[in-house]
């Protein structure tokens, strides 16, 4: 029990730091004008998010619960931001940006479930 709490716990706080990392590579490289930071992490939790879980459903002998528990509660939780996208959503709105607002959320929907195919994908390659 305490081995998971302390992976969570450690796993959060190096998925903080990698969402920061990436919004700050993103504004960097692409500028404000659309949130990009956010659709970077969400695609990149959901594509890991895939391997992870099919490591954790198929093999479970791999990878310990705490392990597990670390990277997707942890790791993942703290680096995908879906409140985040919501909240950049409606701020659009509210800049009377539709078309941005409604590329944001096709964007965020179209890649994140891709990504989590791949992931999938992959995971069953490997296992």
């Amino acid at each position: 029990m305490y081995a998971r709490i302390a992976a969570i716990a450690l796993g959060g706080a190096f998925g903080a730091l990698g969402r920061y990392g990436v919004g700050l590579a993103c504004l960097r490289a692409f500028g404000d004008r659309f949130p990009y930071g956010t659709l970077a992490v969400n695609a990149i939790g959901c594509l890991v998010i895939g391997m992870l879980m099919h490591a954790g459903l198929v093999a479970a002998a791999r990878l310990p619960t705490a392990a597990h528990a670390g990277l997707t509660v942890g790791l993942l939780g703290a680096l995908t931001t879906f409140s985040t996208f919501g909240y950049e959503t409606v701020r659009l709105l509210e800049q009377n940006q539709p078309l941005m607002a409604l590329a944001n959320v096709a964007a965020n929907l179209l890649l994140g479930c891709a990504a989590v195919w791949v992931g999938l994908s992959l995971g069953r390659m490997v296992a």
